[in-house]
């Protein structure tokens, strides 16, 4: 019995021992002949790359499965693929770099900034300057040059973002320290007439943009106070959206706006075609996830006539948030998905410029573009299903001034 036991045990051991030379791999162990050539190029953050994209050529199996590589953090990665070379496994450590070689970004800094005589101090040079990096959530901001706050004069400064791979942007302003001058009652008539002028009719709106190919709305909220909808139907206006919730800061959830209700109930049920959109101060996607779930709460079924908006304006305080630009796409992305899932499309709104200059990529992104004026807008990599081209709008059934949209009916909800 003895001597079976001792017998089975080295076969066991010489089994392993086969299993090894001709069927596991020997690891980290290049055998002579076999190669493997790898791409020394350094990976920019964010650009979605997969292993074989690093492997320039070969003369071996490759067993590992092609997959998506860590390209969402900067620094030296490694990953481990398995190969054989003349019927022998192998394991070859494959090293990458991500690094970040993009600037950060301006997004509000004036050109010319007013300071008054013995009220302003260093705090007055960054109050409204907001920047932002598409990796780094904290860039640093430095300023050169000198400002005399107690006398009137011209100063130059300059704006200095550094992210924490070394990327930098400046800008250059203009300080100027001024007594401080009371406007006289004509002066301000004078800027209140100006204003009135360039209000827009609803039958402005319509002579100007109504085709076979559009149709004419309003987005309004509470803002806009009680809303006559059979006045507003009757004037031309052939859809609203409507907003339906706020979050007014990152820490607080986010609420409805107290007129929906009423609003949504009264526009059907005079005939418009209705969409809605949500204001959002998210700064996580876990609370934009929150946000698309109020939504799906809230409408409880109801179908729209128009993608549920994503509407994020928080650029004044970026800083505060302490997000990169790459969040705010995912922060989209989840809101998006959640809604969908459910069985609503969506769309992001933003103005030309910051779709343009602020979101990373557009992706496939249905869009509404804010662009007052009466040249059509231009946006990036995209198209857009609706256009706000003012937000001084007259109409009948409405005391305030109000959006003005244009839909178009032939682009695609994507």
């Amino acid at each position: 019995m003895k001597k079976k036991i001792i017998l089975i045990g080295i076969i066991v051991v010489i089994a392993i021992i086969l299993a090894k030379v001709f069927i596991f791999y020997d690891k980290y162990k290049m055998p002579k002949g076999a190669e493997i050539n790898i791409s020394n190029e350094d990976i920019d953050v964010y650009d979605e790359i997969n292993l074989y994209d690093l492997i320039k050529n070969n003369n071996v199996e490759i067993l590992t499965e092609d997959e998506p590589l860590e390209y969402m953090n900067i620094g030296e990665h490694t990953v481990t693929i398995e190969y054989k070379y003349k019927m022998k496994k192998y394991a070859y450590d494959i090293k990458y770099n991500v690094v970040d070689n993009t600037k950060p970004i301006f997004i509000n800094v004036p050109s010319t900034k007013t300071l008054y005589v013995n009220e302003g101090n260093e705090e007055s040079l960054t109050k409204k300057v907001s920047y932002a990096d598409n990796y780094d959530a904290k860039p640093d901001l430095k300023i050169e040059g000198n400002v005399n706050f107690n006398e009137i004069g011209t100063y130059k400064i300059k704006y200095i973002i550094t992210d924490q791979s070394g990327n930098k942007a400046t800008k250059d302003t203009v300080v100027q320290v001024k007594e401080k001058v009371k406007k006289e009652d004509s002066e301000n008539k004078e800027d209140e007439e100006d204003e009135e002028e360039d209000f827009i009719s609803i039958e402005e709106q319509i002579a100007n943009y109504k085709t076979e190919d559009t149709m004419i709305g309003i987005d309004i909220s509470k803002w806009q106070g009680e809303v006559d909808f059979e006045k507003v139907k009757n004037s031309g206006v052939e859809f609203v959206i409507l907003r339906m919730g706020v979050m007014k800061n990152k820490d607080t959830p986010i609420t409805i706006d107290n007129t929906f209700k009423n609003n949504y109930q009264k526009a059907k049920e005079v005939g418009l075609k209705v969409g809605i959109y949500v204001y959002s101060e998210s700064n996580t996607t876990q609370s934009a996830v929150e946000n698309a779930e109020f939504v799906i709460e809230t409408l409880n079924g109801d179908k729209l006539d128009f993608p549920v908006c994503f509407d994020w304006e928080c650029w004044a305080n970026f800083n505060e948030l302490e997000i990169n630009l790459y969040q705010l796409n995912e922060m989209y992305d989840a809101f998006s998905n959640k809604l969908k899932n459910a069985g609503y499309d969506t769309m992001l709104y933003a103005s030309e410029n910051y779709l343009n200059n602020t979101w990373l990529s557009l992706k496939d992104y249905t869009i509404w573009v804010a662009k007052y004026s009466t040249k059509t807008p231009s946006v990036n990599d995209s198209d857009y299903i609706l256009w706000q081209n003012s937000d001084k709008g007259r109409v009948d059934g409405i005391k305030e001034p109000v959006d003005l949209d244009i839909y178009y009916k032939n682009k695609v909800h994507k």
